[in-house]
């Protein structure tokens, strides 16, 4: 972190001063920017703002000139200010240095206790227990949600379900999956689960391509699959057509509903496919950010798959907290795939899960598929499949007995419901 992310900082919050609502992190926080006159800028902005509700950039340079701050200073935080979207990014860093910066005064202070014969180690524990205990005061973050307000947003979900209202859920368009856990909900991670070519990217699409129908924006992120991998498969979903048709002769009616699908989905404003090579958590968190910036009503992206974005354990642990953070912080529905260890005719379970002890804690909703591979060399396109709902936090959970195409890669109703 350095000075240009404490501009980043000051200069939204000029702009948008209402945002230090969601700064407690470092409000507490003890001379929290590296620079002196940032951080009485930043302790004037508290001051007004608290004040007045407002923050009047003439009044903040009047409070700063009677402190000696240079007038231009102001110009130039609010000429780099930062994006309403990095927020929680750029308190998080600001907050990383401050603590960072108590602690090495911290540790000097405890390394002087060697050449002090005067003072006992009692002292020293002293001094390093109020530290942190200061440290830790001033890093506490707590809702401004009272309890009032949270039973009221509780009574009104009631209400809205009980009267059959159901637009809050994000719908997958599988009516087995939404009957169980009425759909996803922004704010929260969902995990796929499934062994290797069973179709957890197979399921990811079809849902995506249900909600590009009821016009819910969502973006598609691949660290394995082409663009042109993903299409084919979205546009084989849609038309229920395959391209392997086509290698078998083609039939022009059924070409020009696969064409013209095709045609209709490249026209498409609400969705996005993205394929890279660079498998980093922070880039994949780039990535959403530009999406969530450029369509500002983005409500799901899917990521396939997770355990490509990391290389071990610890990192599988820090990829699944920082998508979880996303989803909150955007407030959008993320939804990882992820690949099981399971071998044999057991049912997937959770603990099938590759690195599953923070993939389970962090999500909201887990969805495991079952499906017969054996199946596919029958002949019969119209395959037997079930999902499982291992986890919906605070819902239902249980088991949906759905359909799998083979030929275009589609999951559906038995029924044919949804949407």
């Amino acid at each position: 972190m350095n000075n240009n992310t404490d501009q980043l900082l000051l200069g939204l919050l000029m702009k948008e001063p209402e945002l230090l609502d969601d700064c407690q992190l470092i409000c507490n926080i003890e001379s929290p920017f590296m620079d002196y006159d940032h951080n009485k800028i930043f302790k004037d902005m508290q001051r007004i703002y608290g004040e007045t509700g407002a923050i009047d950039k003439k009044s903040l340079m009047i409070a700063g000139k009677s402190q000696g701050i240079p007038l231009q200073k102001y110009t130039t935080i609010q000429t780099n200010g930062g994006f309403r979207e990095q927020l929680t990014e750029y308190v998080r860093d600001v907050y990383n240095e401050a603590v960072k910066r108590h602690l090495q005064v911290l540790g000097q202070n405890i390394i002087n206790c060697t050449n002090d014969d005067l003072n006992p180690a009692e002292k020293y524990l002293e001094i390093a227990r109020n530290a942190i205990e200061s440290i830790d005061k001033a890093s506490a973050v707590q809702s401004r949600v009272t309890l009032k307000d949270a039973v009221k947003q509780v009574l009104d979900e009631a209400i809205k379900l009980s009267e059959g209202n159901t637009e809050d859920y994000l719908k997958t368009g599988i009516y087995a999956v939404d009957r169980i856990i009425q759909g996803f909900q922004t704010k929260t991670m969902s995990v796929i689960g499934a062994r290797p070519s069973v179709g957890k990217s197979a399921l990811g699409l079809t849902i995506m391509s249900n909600m590009i129908t009821a016009n819910i924006p969502c973006a598609f992120i691949s660290v394995e699959m082409s663009e042109k991998e993903c299409a084919t498969r979205v546009i084989q979903v849609r038309s229920n057509a395959s391209m392997s048709d086509f290698a078998q002769g083609m039939n022009a009616g059924q070409f020009k509903i696969f064409a013209d699908t095709a045609k209709e989905f490249a026209k498409c404003q609400h969705a996005e496919i993205i394929r890279t090579t660079n498998r980093t958590i922070g880039n994949i968190r780039a990535i959403i950010r530009k999406l969530k910036n450029k369509h500002t009503g983005l409500k799901v992206v899917f990521i396939d798959y997770i355990q490509k974005l990391g290389a071990d354990r610890e990192e599988i642990m820090k990829v699944s907290g920082v998508l979880t953070d996303i989803a909150n912080d955007l407030d959008i529905h993320v939804c990882a795939l992820a690949q099981l260890n399971r071998d044999g005719a057991e049912s997937p379970k959770i603990k099938h899960l590759k690195e599953c002890g923070r993939i389970e804690e962090d999500a909201h909703y887990i969805i495991l598929i079952d499906r017969d591979l054996a199946e596919q060399f029958t002949g019969n396109y119209d395959q037997d499949c079930r999902l499982f709902i291992a986890k919906n936090r605070g819902g239902r959970t249980g088991m949906a007995s759905i359909k799998y195409n083979a030929r275009t890669t589609r999951f559906y109703d038995s029924n044919e419901g949804g949407f």
